[in-house]
């Protein structure tokens, strides 16, 4: 995993505001699993959008014609039954958390993930948003699922981090980093995930806000591997 980093101008006083915030950039090369994934993801498109109402747009301007709106209705490695290539994609996950933390010397939690998935059409764009702040921040995530003329921007206080969208291409950031795209242009649906962790051990228990039920990411019996 490459880290890069939103990084503040030299302070000019004391009191200037300063912020070093870690952005992780990792790609899973493994392109069949990916294709398959991604056209089960489309294939589930029509099903999500009639199963479940609306929850809101998370700031991204999608409307409730969009499966991003159904975000907090469903998880989507509840899905691993029917495509078992989502068991490898959160290994992956896993494995690229893992790297970051370890970069940036912070101490494994137990963890819970709750994950979806956009799919935009040409015309449209995901506004600037970001998945949570204060206290209840951690770690989100975004990746594609093909090679898109698009670039994800990541920006705190105004100064933007771009990073290319391209297949496989995972993004790790602090939940309340915001991010958005621009107008997309290609012809084919740009699908892409995103997801939050959340820290599920004293004294946070934050667990995930919304209805649907959150999947363990990250166990004690896991983090006792890790430790050795």
């Amino acid at each position: 995993m490459q880290m890069l980093k939103i990084k503040s101008a030299m302070p000019s006083s004391p009191y200037a505001p300063q912020w070093d915030i870690p952005i992780g950039v990792s790609q899973w090369q493994d392109h069949k699993k990916i294709d398959i994934i991604k056209s089960f993801l489309l294939s589930k498109e029509q099903e999500l959008l009639t199963k479940f109402k609306i929850l809101d747009d998370a700031r991204t301007g999608l409307s409730e014609n969009d499966v991003t709106t159904r975000y907090g209705r469903y998880n989507l490695f509840d899905f691993a039954d029917e495509c078992p290539e989502i068991n490898d994609l959160l290994n992956f996950l896993r494995d690229s958390w893992l790297s970051f933390i370890q970069q940036d010397v912070t101490e494994p939690y137990p963890l819970q993930i709750l994950c979806w998935y956009n799919i935009i059409r040409k015309g449209q764009d995901i506004d600037v948003h970001r998945h949570a702040a204060g206290t209840s921040a951690y770690l989100s995530g975004n990746m594609h699922l093909d090679d898109y003329d698009t670039k994800t921007v990541y920006e705190y206080m105004e100064m933007p981090l771009t990073i290319p969208n391209i297949k496989g291409g995972l993004t790790i950031f602090p939940s309340y980093v915001e991010h958005g795209v621009a107008e997309y242009k290609g012809d084919k649906p740009r699908v892409s995930l995103a997801f939050d962790l959340y820290i599920y051990s004293p004294p946070w228990n934050l667990g995930c806000s919304n209805e649907v039920e959150h999947r363990p990411f990250m166990t004690e019996d896991m983090i006792k591997t890790i430790n050795g």
